[in-house]
This record gives C-alpha cells, sequence and structure tokens, in this order.
C-alpha cells in the first residue's frame, strides 16, 4: 500500500513527532511511506529518526504548498491511501476526490481534542474523510457527534515502548514532580495551575522541562508564589529521559484538553505514576489509584488533594507500566495495520 501522512505545524519537539517516528518506521516495512510536510517544523532533528526509506516532503509558502499538496492528491492512484493530520488538508482532499472522481483513500488521524479547540471548523471538516483514527475515546465520540458512523472509526490508541529498566529513587523524602511540554501559564497547558498547586505543597519539588513564548511568564508566576527556589527550568530537552536519572514521584498534567500526550504513556512506562486533570481523553490511560490520580481542572483543593495522594501511595513499577499494556507496540501495531487495511477497504 501506499501511504501518503500529510501534516502541517509542527514544532518537531512534540508527542506527535514522537509518535510519527515509531509509526512510519514501521510500516515502511511492509509498504511505501511518504511524509508531507506543509510547514517547516521549528526543528528538524526528529526527521533524522525517521528510516532512510521514507521519502520526506517539506512545503514552505503559502501557495507552494497548496499547489503541492494538490498535485498530490491528483497523481494518487486507488492504491494509494492519505491520512492526515490536518483539517484543512483533509477538506481539499475531498473536494478534489469528489469533483475529478479519484480513488484514493482519505483518512483522519487528529491528535487533540475536536470539540476543546476553536482552530478549525471540525463539524465540516473532519466528517469529510473516508474514514477515522482515532487515538483516544473521546475523539471517537467527537467524531460520532459530527455525524460520522461507527463503522468509519477505529480506535487506535498510541504506541509506546515497555521500558525493562527502572530509575533509582531520590535518596531524600521529598516528593519530586516534573512536567514536560510547552510551557503555557494559561490556556491549554494552564501552568499556573500546577505552580499554584505545587506552592500549597509544602516541601514539594518541581522540574519544568520545555519552552515557549510563556517561559519567562512562568517564571515569574513562580516568584511571585515564593517557590523560586524549589522549581528547576530545564529549557526544551531533546532527549528527555536521558535527562531524568532518578524516579519522579509523579507526572503532573493540568492541561485544559489534549488527545492523548505521549509523555504521559512515556513516564507510565517508566512505572512513573501520573497526576492530571481530567480532560478529554484521560481516562484511556489513567486509572485512579492504579497509575495516578486525577482532578477537574480549576479546582485547586482536588489538585492538592492529587498530590499528596500519588505523594502516599506505593506504587509498584511493574504494575504501573502493565496498566498500559494495549498501548505497548506489538498490540498497538496489530491493531494500526488492521485498522488500515478495513478503512482502505471501505
Amino acid at each position: 500500500m501506499k501511504l501518503k501522512f500529510l501534516c502541517t505545524k509542527l514544532s518537531g519537539t512534540g508527542g506527535t513527532e514522537t509518535v510519527l517516528v515509531k509509526v512510519l518506521n514501521h510500516l515502511v516495512t511492509q509498504n511505501e511511506v511518504e511524509l508531507v510536510l506543509a510547514d517547516e517544523p521549528v526543528k528538524y532533528e526528529w526527521l533524522d529518526k525517521l528510516d532512510q526509506k521514507i521519502k520526506v516532503k517539506i512545503y514552505a509558502g503559502r501557495f507552494e504548498k497548496l499547489i503541492k499538496v494538490a498535485q498530490l492528491f491528483l497523481s494518487a492512484d486507488k492504491n494509494t491511501c492519505f491520512i492526515s493530520l490536518s483539517p484543512k488538508i483533509i477538506k481539499l482532499g475531498a473536494k478534489i476526490k469528489q469533483l475529478l472522481h479519484k480513488h484514493y483513500t482519505l483518512l483522519s488521524w487528529i491528535h487533540f481534542s475536536l470539540a476543546d479547540q476553536d482552530m478549525f471548523d471540525a463539524a465540516n471538516t473532519i466528517p469529510l474523510a473516508d474514514g477515522h483514527l482515532a487515538i483516544s475515546s473521546p475523539i471517537k465520540s467527537e467524531l460520532m457527534k459530527y455525524g460520522v458512523p461507527e463503522e468509519k472509526i477505529r480506535l487506535v490508541y498510541n504506541p509506546i515502548e515497555p521500558e525493562s529498566a527502572e530509575l533509582p529513587s531520590y535518596a531524600d523524602d521529598k516528593p519530586h514532580f516534573f512536567y514536560a511540554g510547552r510551557l503555557m501559564l494559561a490556556g491549554q497547558k494552564n501552568l499556573g495551575e500546577l505552580l499554584t498547586g505545587v506552592a500549597h505543597f509544602d516541601g514539594a519539588l518541581l522540574d519544568m522541562y520545555g519552552t515557549g513564548v510563556d517561559a519567562k511568564k512562568c517564571e515569574h508566576k513562580a516568584n511571585e508564589l515564593g517557590i523560586a527556589d524549589r522549581v528547576t527550568w530545564h529549557g526544551w530537552t531533546p532527549d528527555l529521559w536521558q535527562k531524568i536519572k532518578q524516579r519522579p514521584t509523579a507526572l503532573v498534567m493540568t492541561s485544559t484538553y489534549e488527545g492523548l500526550p505521549m509523555i504521559m504513556l512515556e513516564a507510565i512506562a517508566r512505572g512513573i505514576p501520573v497526576v492530571s486533570s481530567r480532560f478529554n481523553g484521560y481516562r484511556d490511560v489513567l486509572k485512579d489509584g492504579e497509575n495516578g490520580f486525577t482532578y477537574d481542572v480549576g479546582d485547586l483543593a482536588g489538585l492538592e488533594q492529587a498530590l499528596h495522594a500519588v505523594a502516599q501511595t506505593t506504587f509498584e513499577p511493574q504494575a504501573v507500566k502493565q496498566s498500559i499494556a494495549p498501548f505497548y507496540l506489538e498490540n498497538y501495531f496489530a491493531n494500526l495495520e488492521q485498522a488500515l487495511v478495513e478503512l482502505a477497504r471501505n
């Protein structure tokens, strides 16, 4: 099968890129695989991790990318399956297919919640695809609310590699929390809430990995809360798990919305529990008391309770790892390959 993955606005440092590398490197062993980036990524290092057999095309200018992507659809045959991470490209591909009676397959593979965003008109773009790969149960439900028949959706989740090694614990008895991702004080990542929660937990330490436009605002907030000496800012770290040498108490996420965060899976795969807000999609991964604790966004008392609970609970690393068995590579790829065959056939 000819598989062409279509993407826009990738930073080069996020979880979506991690998933793409794993998925494309696996699929290229049995298929002809091409990755099309309709915007230049901010960082290119992740592309070096792709198998050399994968063709990579990068388009820059506004009109150039429109023309080049349109040409991809125009030249495609019935054996071509487009997998788009971009709603706008789905709309373009669907229009060309309808007007010119093309026979390629067009699938959506969206990596964030459709309901909790205002970047595009989800109801009038996503359903135009022939089929859909859903990375979480809420995204599947959202697709069905937009009128997509259930038989056109396959729930595939995201892939993660099991980790056999276990990190040593910290020598002290202090809670060591960490966050990894874009630094956004408000909005999606809602880090003001995280910093406030840590400020209310006497003695708790916080490691922050990542960068973003709000980096200075986040540091200022930590100073304002009086916890500057308890927060360490590491900046963007290309090899996060090489940097983390000791087992943190928990990953903490205070997001207002997400798709299925890779950092959450990466932490649990290493036996590290997670404290998370109850954004759409968390239920596929997090089970209170088994691999972490959850709270409602905006409920600071709930966040503080969850932080204390995870610090006071003894989690068996192996049990935490096993809690996400369906996401491990062997299970994931068997499910994904079956989904692609079934959706392309339809």
